[in-house]
Parts: C-alpha cells; sequence; structure tokens
C-alpha cells in the first residue's frame, strides 16, 4: 500500500476551519499594499461631494484650455474649469483663480458708487437752493452709469467660464456696460457747458444718446458681429469716446476759455483722460505678464491693473462733476444772465 507523503509545501486536501478569533483578527487587521491604506472608504457619504468639490476647484492651465476660454496667452495658469453652470461659476467667487482680481476691483468699484447713489444726497444736493431735478438727474445719471459698467463687468467676469454661448453673451453685456459709462459721464458735462443755454444742451444729449445706441446695437447685433464690420464697430467706439471733444470747442466759441475751463472741470478731467489712456495702453500691451508669463497669474496682471485704471478714472470724474455743480451754482449761474 502506498502512502502518500505530506510536505509543508503541499497544500492540504481539505482546508483548514478557522477559530472565531482568527477570523477576528484577519478582519479588523487585513494585509493590504502600502498604495492602498490611504484611500477614502468607497461608501463615505461625504467622498461624492467631497471629491465634486476638489475636481471644482482644479484650477487649469493654459494648455488645457478650451480654445473658447483663451485670451491670453502669457496668463498660464490659475484658469477655471468650463462649468455650465451659473451655481458653480458663483460658487467660484469661493476660491482662488485668475479672474478673482477682476471680479472683486470691479465688484467693490460698483459697490462704492452705489453707497454714493445713497449718500449724496444728503449733502451735496442740498448746499444750494437753486440745484433742482436738473442737476439731480444729471449727477445721478453718471452715478448709475458707473455702477452698472462695473456691476455688468464683475458679473461678465463670473460667470465667463460657464460655456461658449453665456461668455459671448456676458461678453457683449460687458460692452453694453462700456457704453454705459461713456454716456453717463457726458451727461453732466454736456448739462454744466450749456447749463443756461437749454437747447444746446438738448442737442449735444440728444447726439451722445443717438451714437451710444448706434454703438449698442453694433455690439448685440448678429449681423454686425461679422468680421465685414469689424472697421465699423471700432468707428463707433471712437466717436462716441470722442464725442465731448466737439461740445467742448463749441463752448469755447460761445464763453470763452475761462468759462469753459470751470464748466468742463478741465484738471479732473485731464486726469480721467489720463487713467483711461494709461490702462488701456497696460491692458493692450498685456503688461506686465508679457515681460514675466506665468508670475502675474492670479494678481495684478494687465486686466485687473486696467480695471483699477478705471475705478481712479471713475472718481475722478465724480470729483470734477461735483466741483462742476458747485461752480455752476456760484459763479456761474450768474453768467445766464449777461
Amino acid at each position: 500500500m502506498v502512502r502518500l507523503r505530506h510536505t509543508a509545501s503541499a497544500a492540504p486536501l481539505y482546508p483548514r476551519k478557522r477559530d472565531a478569533a482568527s477570523a477576528a483578527k484577519e478582519v479588523a487587521d487585513p494585509v493590504m499594499p502600502a498604495a492602498l491604506e490611504n484611500t477614502q472608504p468607497l461608501l463615505s457619504a461625504d467622498a461624492p461631494a467631497a471629491h465634486s468639490k476638489r475636481l471644482l476647484q482644479k484650477n487649469l492651465l493654459w494648455a488645457e484650455l478650451p480654445e473658447w476660454m483663451r485670451d491670453n496667452q502669457y496668463i498660464l495658469g490659475g484658469y477655471r474649469q468650463p462649468t455650465n453652470s451659473f451655481r458653480k461659476c458663483f460658487a467660484s467667487l469661493l476660491y482662488l483663480h485668475n479672474e478673482t482680481g477682476n471680479i472683486m476691483t470691479h465688484l467693490v468699484g460698483a459697490m462704492g458708487f452705489l453707497v454714493l447713489c445713497f449718500t449724496v444726497t444728503k449733502g451735496l444736493l442740498l448746499e444750494f437752493p437753486t440745484i433742482d431735478w436738473h442737476d439731480i438727474t444729471t449727477l445721478y445719471a453718471f452715478l448709475i452709469a458707473a455702477v452698472g459698467c462695473m456691476g455688468l463687468s464683475a458679473l461678465y467676469h463670473t460667470v465667463t467660464c460657464h460655456s461658449p454661448r453665456v461668455h459671448n453673451t456676458y461678453s457683449k453685456c460687458d460692452y453694453i456696460g462700456i457704453v454705459f459709462l461713456i454716456v453717463g459721464s457726458c451727461v453732466p458735462i454736456f448739462c454744466y457747458m450749456f447749463y443756461c443755454h437749454p437747447r444746446l444742451k438738448l442737442f449735444y444729449l440728444a447726439l451722445i444718446f443717438t451714437l451710444g445706441s448706434m454703438t449698442v446695437v453694433t455690439v448685440v447685433a448678429p449681423h454686425f458681429a461679422k468680421p465685414d464690420y469689424r472697421p465699423l464697430r471700432a468707428a463707433t467706439f471712437v466717436a462716441l469716446g470722442l464725442s465731448g471733444i466737439v461740445p467742448a470747442i463749441h463752448c469755447y466759441l460761445l464763453f470763452g476759455w475761462d468759462y469753459t475751463l470751470n464748466a468742463v472741470q478741465a484738471s479732473y478731467m485731464l486726469g480721467v483722460g489720463g487713467n483711461y489712456i494709461v490702462g488701456a495702453a497696460i491692458y493692450g500691451a498685456r503688461i506686465p505678464e508679457r515681460w514675466w508669463p506665468g508670475r502675474f497669474d492670479y494678481w495684478l496682471h494687465s486686466h485687473q491693473i486696467f480695471h483699477i485704471f478705471v475705478i481712479i478714472a471713475a472718481v475722478f470724474h465724480y470729483m470734477g462733476v461735483v466741483h462742476a455743480l458747485r461752480w455752476t451754482h456760484t459763479a456761474g449761474i450768474a453768467l445766464c444772465s449777461v
């Protein structure tokens, strides 16, 4: 009779029964590869939400962007992911990305001018008994235009990562806000240049509103979005931006140099123009990120600097309007009878 030899390496014909203590020890202290020791539990209730939040907050590099999100090749990182969700766009306000500064600069600016809307009537508009609804309308035209421009800008930069359609739509809103600010800035200047000549005042106000409307049409109408109409779109913006020159020359020819300088508050308007020009030049040249790509991805790139110059220019303009109002209701109003 042949006996089967049992060696240590041979597997037993029948598995041995494990006692309860051994089984419990294996469950409590399983042998796992080191690479798996730090993984999250698959059945954790918080895992899907946490994973989704991490994905949402994962900023992208320039090379990872879809074509419709590419604008400035010198900003190499910090881009939000396309969200296709307004809720996720607004949730991006809670973490840092390369649009954070663009949003916050104009959001703070809009809130600042909104505060002026509620506080200015308690002081400035009660200084002179000759102030009437014309002055109130004139001043608030500029304040509301500033709030609208900066508010639309902040909104655009918030939702620009939504989708191509939303990006294009709110980009047009951003341009409309610029038109609002230009038109609203011209209203008080025209009103105080021709304070004693209502017909001339109405003529130039009608002119600026017409040019503003034409510019809005070229921005929003699909027909004018074609490349063939690019020169027309540029021409309308240039005409709108230069629309204050002709009335100023007319004012000088009618009333002389001293009157025009005071009615326009030329020193403040030079500050306005200087800030706009410097800010636009920095924005167009994409400085400083052009010189040090990647260093200014999150803070102090050209678009943020441009926003800051726009706010400074708007403050200069507000101060100029306030001084023009005060001059008009002191020395200027006496000239109406001359």
